[in-house]
């Protein structure tokens, strides 16, 4: 899902996320792959360091352009938990370096578990280096079908304000726990809310699975 969780892998654990991701718009782009390295460096503590490969499609012969992504470095830190604080707290600041141009998130995600239901919040700050001034906000929800499996649904949305202008999505995931070490995780969305001067995105998608060593 877009909004992220406030959990962290077990202290001297990593967490492995390899995923497919697509963005159609009036063109196609892939993230193949798209990997999501995590080290759980204390009992609270994730280093994180993701890097995607994409792939572009334009034009009418379809014909795919690959690209290595910049690499985007995080550090989470969770200073509540529910299990002690009865809600999960954490801060994930995260920056890309793009040549001369960087990105800056920091976002704060908060997560509540009421019986099978799972609530979730993330609001941050997102900049890109003297273009844009961003508030992100994601709202997810959570039903444990059973032990293994759980549905999600999630609202997301970016104000940018030197545009004047807001992104909506919606997006729907599922996540599968195979064992303690693997768990498949998927979802689909599309943009329910497109400023005038973009291109809206008709639908996004993300297939991986998760591996924790």
């Amino acid at each position: 899902m877009i909004t992220d969780d406030p959990e962290t892998p077990d202290k001297g654990h990593f967490e492995i996320n390899t995923s497919v991701n697509s963005e159609i718009t009036n063109q196609q782009q892939f993230s193949v792959p798209l990997l999501d390295m995590n080290y759980g460096a204390n009992e609270r503590t994730q280093l994180k360091v993701q890097i995607p490969y994409y792939i572009t499609t334009t034009g009418e012969n379809k014909k795919g352009i690959g690209t290595l992504g910049y690499p985007f470095i995080g550090v989470k830190y969770r200073f509540l938990d529910q299990e002690k604080d009865s809600i999960s707290v954490s801060t994930y600041p995260q920056i890309l370096v793009a040549g001369n141009q960087s990105e800056l998130i920091l976002p704060v995600e908060f997560q509540k578990t009421i019986g099978r239901f799972t609530i979730g919040e993330e609001i941050g700050y997102f900049f890109i280096e003297s273009r844009s001034q961003n508030v992100l906000n994601g709202n997810l929800l959570g039903f444990n079908v059973s032990k293994k499996a759980e549905i999600l649904v999630e609202l997301y949305f970016d104000h940018n304000f030197n545009a004047a202008h807001t992104d909506g999505y919606v997006n729907y995931g599922f996540r599968y726990i195979f064992n303690k070490t693997f768990t498949l995780l998927a979802s689909c969305g599309t943009q329910i809310i497109t400023p005038a001067s973009e291109q809206k995105q008709y639908f996004f998608s993300f297939l991986g699975m998760q591996t924790v060593f």
